[in-house]
């Protein structure tokens, strides 16, 4: 018996149907995007190959979608919606078969209860004529037959008049255009062969015309479609599979470039069979795969498509479907990310030079530089007085410069030119002759990949302690709390960069080696900003990469610290022999090329 309000008791009944299915139509569809995702994988499920949706007001005045699949007969157009009707599975064990999206047969019932008006029309494939019905606020008002093509429409109109309490809390009229967008987009990535063209308040908002089957060029025409041609022309397909303990686990999609990255995770687009899906590990996995390729703050586009064997997801483990359960998910994170590092290394390495034209983004300003000017150190000053840079020096030619002809032997990336050292810069940037032009080099940005990757090929891959350099005195360091708990996580990751740090009393850490890599002045600092650093990383190999970064940042040469020729030259070559010289471990680019052409058309000579 259920308590009532004032200590009493209340009776228990069924709820009217009506309230009944507005209360389900409020859980189903809790917003205009949610419906139309219903809509869209309805047709998808019938086979469509041509799908014309038309929105206004936000979805809340006019949700329609036109299709020429396979249709529905017009006897069966009435069952369809009534609640938990569906022709995609009929025992709970298929659940775990189920290759459709829309199963469980509450989406047509709860859009039709939450519309003011919804009228569908259908047509069989092999029926001379469809059928019509139309609904007001869920309650049938009219059906009967109509003459149309092969396929079915639905259009909705007055979403959510039935629901005023839930029409007031709805996103903003912006904000629901912008995730109607994505449910068309989602479906077109999903599906590239089928053809989908999107009007929004009588304005065409996106076109995709399919492609013959959902191959890699349908998938690579859909994403130009979504992200725009340049991006689609810049972008690398990827592939690969695991095994699984009950399959093949299989991965393709696009990469975009890093420099097309943006300002929010939008361009992360997860599909595990064919579903679009949020899943944090694998978004994390997308996002880790390119952090040292991007600006703080910045986020790829990544299309994504994994492919589980038979019964390893369950589909039903969200209202909406945004989320499934995948057996081996870190498998599918290990693969995915590993994939995707491997995918940028190699077009990166075979990629030409070229980055983007530098532009007004340089602050020239006296108070963002420090004072200096061009300097080339004469040859004599070349020998012996450089500044210390930790690591094996660079055999120098004669005469202390390496031209391009000169360095050729040495053992380099692919595709990456040797560059000739000229001078420094205001004491920050390093100035080189490539081949197509004047290339400026950020000196700590530089040096920071550099030991960067040699920190990284100098760890243990068995989890041992990397190489280290011994301190002559051990150092005891009291992090507070917070940090000594970050250590706790990380000790292991720390060790295998070359740290030895042990528990020193309640809250205290003793330092007694560094990374043999680099070279440190202020031992304790780095170890500080490296558990700061560590700390909000819940992953090991996001906690080691951090580790790594912060320690190649604390051992780099400093902005405003003047180089010798050989300092400058040792550091251009370190830097060709690394796997991504584009960018620092933070994802800042590390050089800037003025090509030769654009010098020449700077003076009005072409």
């Amino acid at each position: 018996m259920a308590r009532g309000g004032q200590g009493g008791s209340a009776e228990i009944r069924r709820l009217p149907e009506a309230v009944a299915g507005k209360i389900a139509a409020g859980e189903v569809v809790e917003r205009p995007a949610a419906a139309l995702k219903e809509m869209v994988e309805n047709s998808l499920d019938a086979g469509a190959r041509r799908i014309s949706v038309e929105i206004a007001g936000g979805g809340l005045e006019l949700l329609a979608v036109h299709d020429d699949g396979a249709g529905i007969a017009a006897d069966q157009l009435a069952t369809a919606f009534e609640r938990h009707a569906t022709s995609k599975l009929s025992t709970a064990e298929e659940l775990w078969s189920v290759a459709s999206y829309g199963f469980r047969g509450e989406a047509l019932p709860a859009i039709a209860a939450a519309a003011g008006s919804l009228i569908a029309e259908s047509r069989a494939a092999g029926e001379s004529t469809g059928a019509r019905i139309e609904f007001a606020s869920g309650s049938l008002v009219d059906s009967g037959p109509v003459g149309r093509a092969p396929g079915t429409s639905i259009s909705a109109r007055g979403l959510f008049d039935p629901l005023p309490a839930r029409r007031a809390f709805l996103p903003s009229t912006r904000s629901e255009r912008t995730a109607l967008l994505r449910v068309c987009t989602d479906a077109a990535l999903a599906r590239p062969d089928a053809a989908i063209r999107v009007t929004i308040d009588g304005r065409e908002a996106f076109v995709h015309d399919g492609g013959a089957e959902a191959d890699a060029a349908a998938l690579q025409e859909a994403f130009g479609a979504v992200f725009g041609r340049d991006a689609a022309g810049r972008a690398w397909p990827f592939a690969a599979s695991a095994e699984t303990e009950v399959g093949v686990l299989e991965l393709d999609g696009i990469a975009g470039a890093p420099e097309d990255h943006r300002r929010a995770r939008d361009g992360l687009r997860l599909f595990i069979d064919g579903r679009p899906v949020q899943d944090r590990a694998l978004a994390w996995s997308m996002q880790e795969a390119y952090r040292d390729w991007l600006p703080p703050g910045r986020f790829p586009i990544v299309v994504a498509r994994l492919r589980a064997p038979t019964g390893a997801v369950d589909v039903n483990v969200h209202p909406a479907k945004a989320r499934v359960d995948l057996r081996g998910a870190d498998l599918a994170a290990s693969l995915l990310r590993r994939t995707l590092r491997e995918t940028l290394a190699e077009r990166r390495a075979n990629a030409p030079m070229r980055l983007r034209r530098a532009s007004s983004g340089l602050d020239y300003s006296e108070d963002a530089l420090p004072a200096g000017r061009l300097s080339t150190p004469p040859e004599s000053s070349w020998r012996g007085t450089g500044s210390s840079l930790p690591g094996p020096r660079a055999s120098l030619p004669s005469g202390g410069r390496a031209s391009p002809d000169e360095a050729e032997g040495d053992e380099r990336v692919p595709g990456l030119r040797p560059l000739r050292m000229v001078g420094q810069l205001h004491r920050t940037f390093i100035i080189a002759e490539g081949a197509e032009g004047l290339i400026l080099v950020d000196q700590h940005g530089a040096h920071e990949r550099v030991l960067y990757e040699r920190l990284l090929a100098g760890s243990s891959e068995l989890g041992e302690a990397g190489a280290q350099q011994p301190l002559l005195e051990p150092i005891t360091i009291e992090p507070g709390a917070e940090a000594a708990a970050a250590y706790e996580d990380a000790a292991g990751e720390l060790e295998r960069l070359g740290f030895a740090i042990r528990p020193f009393g309640p809250l205290g850490l003793r330092l007694s080696a560094l990374p043999a890599a680099v070279e440190i002045a202020d031992a304790e600092r780095l170890v500080l900003d490296v558990l700061e650093k560590v700390a909000g990383a819940t992953a090991p190999p996001q906690r080691f990469e951090r580790a790594a970064a912060t320690a190649a940042c604390h051992g780099a040469v400093r902005r405003g610290h003047p180089l010798d020729a050989p300092a400058m030259t040792r550091i251009l070559r370190d830097l060709e022999r690394c796997d991504n010289p584009h960018s620092c471990p933070h994802g800042r680019p590390t050089m800037l090329e003025f090509s030769a052409d654009d010098l020449l058309r700077q003076f009005r000579r072409k």
